[in-house]
């Protein structure tokens, strides 16, 4: 796959992490967006989405630098339960990881 295809992902991540601040606004926090059933379905599938773009990055100029494992296992998480979502995992990922990916990947793409 060439850089050119895993820098698109990259920034389609971006776009994806954008929507889950917009969902939150809306909500005016995540807490409440989470309560509300279109608020943590939207929530829920921005980072559903993201974890499917991370797992197609291939170039390990960008995957060394992302916490793929984290990612992948959430996702995997989301993808495969179906009893529900536990909604502090998604909130403290909301809260802490999804910014912090924010920031290693705006610095990947600026190299």
């Amino acid at each position: 796959m060439s850089d050119k295809s895993d820098k698109a992902r990259l920034e389609a991540i971006i776009e994806y992490i954008d929507d889950i601040d917009r969902i939150v606004a809306r909500h005016e926090t995540i807490e409440s967006a989470l309560l509300d059933f279109e608020g943590e379905y939207a929530l829920i599938m921005c980072i559903q989405q993201i974890g499917e773009l991370v797992n197609k990055i291939e170039s390990e100029k960008y995957t060394s630098f992302l916490p793929v494992k984290n990612i992948k296992g959430f996702h995997n998480i989301i993808a495969h339960q179906y009893d529900g979502i536990n909604k502090q995992v998604a909130e403290m990922t909301i809260k802490k990881s999804i910014p912090e990916l924010r920031n290693i990947i705006i610095e990947l793409l600026e190299k």
